[in-house]
C-alpha cells in the first residue's frame, strides 16, 4: 500500500492570514496603524512548528510505519504483499530483531472457503508472535474475503498451552492496533493447520456473502484483560451493533454467558471481579461483577460513545475534562482545553500523560489544519504542547505509546504528502 492512500486528509498548503489591526505609538504619541498584508501566509513543512520540534524523531524515514505486537519491545511492519518485519525498541531506536524470524504457511477457514496466509513469526523468550496478510491479487480462487490480517500469539492462560491465530477481514483496520479478530483459531505449527475454536452452526451470513464478523471476536486488550479465564465477546444477541455478551469459549452451539448487555467491548477481570460498562436510565454505569453480584462503582452521565472517549481503563468526559480511571475511581481533569470533536485520546501506561488529536478541519482559505495536543498531567507547571497545522497525523493510523514518555504516529514525511512514516513525540 502506497503511503499516500493511508493518509484521510486533504493536503492544503496556504494557511489564512491573519485579519487583525494592530496600532504602535511614535515618539510624539500620534498612533500608526499597521495593517497586515493581504498576501497570504504560505505554510511551510519544513520550517514548522511540528516539524522543528526538538520533541520529535523519525523512526520510520524511509515510510516504514510500526506497529506494536504483543511481546513488550517488539513491533512490526507489514505491507499488502505480505511483507512482514520485526524491529526492538531499545535505547530509544527501533532496529531489526536480532533473532531469527521463520515463516508457517496454513489455510484458516473461513465461511465455506480455506484462505491462504504465509506466517512471519518470532520467538522471544519463550513467546511467540508473528502475523501474515491475505489478499484476493495472492489468490483469485478465494471468492468472497478480498482481504485477511492474521495474528499468532500465545494462547491466553485460560485457553490452555499452544498457539491462538486471529483473523481480522476489515482492511481498514490494517494500521489500527486494536483489531478486532472475528475469527479465531487453535494453531498447530508443526502441522501449519488451524481450527476453529468457536462453533458455527446456526451462524448467519451477512450482506457480504461472509459470515457475521459480530458473531465470536477478540482484540488484543480484551485478551490482556481476561486473565486466566477463557472468554470472548459477542454481538450475536443484539440488533444494534454495540450491544455485547462475554462469553465462555467453547464449542457449543449456545455457549454459556458469563456477562450480558454490556456497552461496548470494554471488559477487565481482576482480583475484585469482572469490569464492563451497562447503559442506565440517564446514561451508564461503571460495573464489578464478584461472583453473582452486580454492583455499580460510577454512574455518567451523556452517550458513552458521543460524549466520552476510552484510552485502556481511562475514560475522558469530553464536556466536563474529567478523566476517571474506571478501575479504581481516581480522577484528573484537563484544563483550558476544548477537546469535543477530538478524535485520538492516548493515554500512557503510567497514567501521568496524554496526547489528544483533532481530525483536519478546513480553515478560511480551505486549508485542512489539524490540532495535536500533548499533555502533562505530572507536571501542573507545564503548559501542554499544541500543534495546529497540516500534516500532522495520518488519521487512519492510531497513536500509540513506546514507553511513558514516548508516543509514535503516522505522519507524511515532505510537504507532498507522497510518502508517510512513524514518528516519535517525546515528552
Amino acid at each position: 500500500m502506497k503511503a499516500a492512500k493511508i493518509i484521510a486528509i486533504i493536503l492544503a498548503v496556504v494557511m489564512a492570514a491573519s485579519a487583525a489591526v494592530f496600532f504602535i505609538t511614535k515618539p510624539e504619541g500620534e498612533p500608526v496603524e499597521i495593517i497586515p498584508s493581504s498576501e497570504p501566509e504560505i505554510y511551510s513543512y519544513e520550517a514548522s512548528a511540528y516539524t522543528q520540534s526538538a520533541a520529535i524523531s523519525v523512526k520510520g524515514a524511509d515510510g516504514e510505519i510500526f506497529m506494536p505486537s504483543t511481546l513488550d519491545g517488539i513491533y512490526y511492519t507489514a505491507t499488502l504483499k505480505n511483507e512482514i518485519k520485526f524491529y526492538e525498541y531499545a535505547n530509544g531506536e527501533l532496529v531489526p530483531f536480532g533473532g531469527e524470524t521463520k515463516t508457517v504457511k496454513t489455510k484458516i477457514p473461513a465461511t465455506y472457503e480455506k484462505i491462504p496466509v504465509t506466517v512471519s513469526y518470532i520467538v522471544k523468550d519463550g513467546k511467540t508472535f508473528g502475523c501474515g496478510v491475505f489478499t484476493s491479487d495472492m489468490d483469485s480462487s478465494v471468492g468472497v474475503y478480498a482481504f485477511a490480517f492474521v495474528e499468532l500469539i500465545n494462547k491466553p492462560a485460560g485457553f490452555g498451552d499452544g498457539l491462538l491465530l486471529l483473523a481480522d477481514f476489515n482492511k481498514n483496520d490494517f494500521y489500527k492496533i486494536n483489531k478486532i479478530y472475528s475469527d479465531f483459531y487453535n494453531f498447530n505449527l508443526a502441522e501449519g493447520t488451524a481450527n476453529l475454536y468457536v462453533s458455527n452452526n446456526t451462524r448467519l451470513v451477512d450482506e457480504n456473502g461472509t459470515f457475521r464478523q459480530d458473531w465470536s471476536m477478540l482484540t488484543d486488550e480484551f485478551i490482556r484483560g481476561m486473565r486466566d479465564s477463557k472468554y470472548f465477546f459477542s454481538n450475536r444477541n443484539y440488533s444494534d451493533d454495540v450491544t455485547m455478551d462475554v462469553m465462555v469459549l467453547s464449542n457449543a452451539v449456545k455457549p454459556d454467558i458469563a456477562v450480558k448487555n454490556i456497552l461496548g467491548s470494554w471488559f477487565v477481570k481482576d482480583e475484585h471481579g469482572m469490569h464492563y460498562i451497562k447503559k442506565s436510565a440517564n446514561g451508564f454505569s461503571n460495573v464489578l461483577k464478584s461472583g453473582s453480584n452486580e454492583s455499580v462503582l460510577a454512574e455518567f452521565e451523556g452517550d458513552y460513545f458521543s460524549d466520552y472517549m476510552r484510552s485502556g481503563n481511562y475514560l475522558l468526559n469530553k464536556k466536563s475534562l474529567v478523566i476517571t480511571d474506571l478501575l479504581v475511581g481516581s480522577t484528573k481533569t484537563l484544563k483550558d482545553i476544548d477537546v469535543s470533536d477530538a478524535a485520538v485520546f492516548s493515554v500512557s501506561p503510567d497514567g501521568n500523560k496524554a496526547v489528544i488529536a483533532f481530525a483536519g478541519k478546513a480553515n478560511e482559505s480551505g486549508a485542512m489544519i489539524q490540532t495535536v495536543i500533548y499533555y502533562n498531567f505530572a507536571d501542573d507547571t507545564t503548559e501542554p504542547a499544541i500543534f495546529s497545522e497540516p500534516l500532522l497525523y495520518a488519521e487512519s493510523c492510531d497513536f500509540f505509546w513506546l514507553d511513558n514518555s514516548s508516543v509514535m504516529s503516522v505522519r507524511p514525511l515532505d510537504a507532498s504528502g507522497s510518502k508517510a512514516g512513524s514518528v516519535v513525540y517525546k515528552f
